[in-house]
């Protein structure tokens, strides 16, 4: 049995789950939607925080200001946390529409993300990258995260080495663990995930790429942060 599945056996009675807001694209009502969907969804005892710059409503992990990051970079902190038990990451978009206990289950001594090839539906490029032909490419998605922090501390600590090459090499986390880190593995959910498009998607391209998606069985809606995104969901999330 690996160590993380012997943590989640032995301490089973709590788990942790942790957001990220650092900046003006989210505030504390995203973070507090958050905390409930997840009250509602995990009958688990668990831990909620939030790692961010300023005090939230729930328990607040507070970012290093002196790193001096780009926003979007402030999820490397989850990895400077010095948790032990399983914990789950979620973006601030995630709707959160059925109960997710099933996920801990898959905990291992690997960061388990998603997989760009296995999203729920199409994620395309739109076009704004100025310096794309240089953008290493991604394999994975950190909008959720299994892992219990303690184990990959040399993801933090090979990001700090070098913090302005990394941010302007590789434009966003998701870039820098596809290429600097080996200990990862993919998320395979038993019920079904769904992954809305950045930007706006016709009737035929919607039909085309959400056909996956179930209400019944999907676990969440990465949505993007749009109102649109955000439409027909917001019984899940009030």
């Amino acid at each position: 049995m690996s160590f993380g599945k012997r943590l989640l056996k032995t301490l089973r009675q709590n788990v942790n789950i942790v957001c990220v807001c650092v900046g003006n694209k989210y505030n504390k009502e995203h973070v507090n939607t958050l905390h409930r969907m997840v009250e509602r969804n995990c009958t688990l005892p668990f831990s909620f925080s939030c790692i961010s710059d300023i005090q939230q409503d729930v328990n607040t992990i507070f970012i290093n200001e002196s790193l001096d990051l780009e926003t979007y970079w402030w999820k490397i902190e989850l990895f400077n946390l010095d948790f032990k038990q399983p914990t789950l990451y979620l973006d601030l978009d995630v709707v959160i529409q059925n109960n997710f206990d099933y996920i801990f289950d898959k905990i291992d001594d690997t960061l388990k993300v998603l997989s760009i090839d296995d999203m729920g539906a199409f994620y395309p490029f739109d076009g704004s990258y100025d310096n794309i032909l240089t953008i290493p490419p991604t394999i994975l998605n950190s909008s959720i995260m299994l892992f219990c922090p303690k184990l990959h501390k040399q993801l933090y600590t090979k990001f700090i080495e070098n913090i302005d090459y990394n941010m302007i090499h590789y434009y966003g986390l998701d870039r820098f663990i596809s290429k600097e880190y080996d200990n990862i593995s993919f998320l395979d959910f038993d019920k079904d995930y769904y992954h809305r498009t950045k930007g706006k998607l016709g009737d035929n391209m919607r039909d085309k790429y959400s056909l996956n998606y179930d209400p019944d069985r999907t676990f969440c809606v990465l949505s993007q942060c749009t109102d649109e995104h955000y439409k027909g969901l917001e019984k899940y999330f009030l």
